[in-house]
């Protein structure tokens, strides 16, 4: 995976900077790892969850670089459309491992507020990592739709 990253253009990367610094506002914001006086935290942030915050965004900003051209095959559109949905979903993963354990109102409503700090909170890492690795197996499936439909530049 890194020998195709290495191979990627050199007008991928200015394009994963700017989508991986807009995945990590629209995370960080609304789970106030990126402090605003809109939203309010009540559980200090875990050095943890910048790490987090900082490693998916970066793979959502590539993930979303690299756009393969649809070719005239059968499945291939709806292979990048599955790949768009995994990125999603790796987003809003990412969202609940670095979000405040009281402020997720789903987890509230289900353990409570004491079940959220004792229970919720210990498993959010182990949820960052499911996120992380849901989206290093989108950015692979879309490394290999990307080297199978890219053209050639001639030298």
């Amino acid at each position: 995976m890194l020998k195709d990253l290495r191979e990627l253009p050199r007008t991928v990367w200015p394009r994963a900077v700017v989508y991986g610094g807009i995945a990590a506002v629209l995370i960080g914001v609304p789970s106030d790892l990126i402090d605003t006086p809109i939203f309010g935290r009540p559980v200090a942030v875990r050095w943890l969850d910048y790490v987090i915050l900082a490693a998916t965004s970066a793979l959502i900003g590539l993930i979303l670089a690299i756009r393969p051209s649809p070719s005239s095959e059968a499945g291939t559109e709806a292979a990048v459309e599955r790949q768009g949905t995994a990125t999603l979903w790796g987003g809003f993963v990412s969202f609940l491992a670095v979000g405040c354990p009281v402020c997720n109102q789903a987890i509230v409503a289900l353990v409570g507020v004491s079940g959220a700090l004792a229970w919720w909170a210990p498993v959010q890492p182990v949820v960052g990592l499911i996120a992380l690795g849901l989206l290093l197996w989108t950015l692979r499936k879309r490394l290999r739709s990307y080297s199978a439909t890219a053209c050639p530049i001639p030298a």
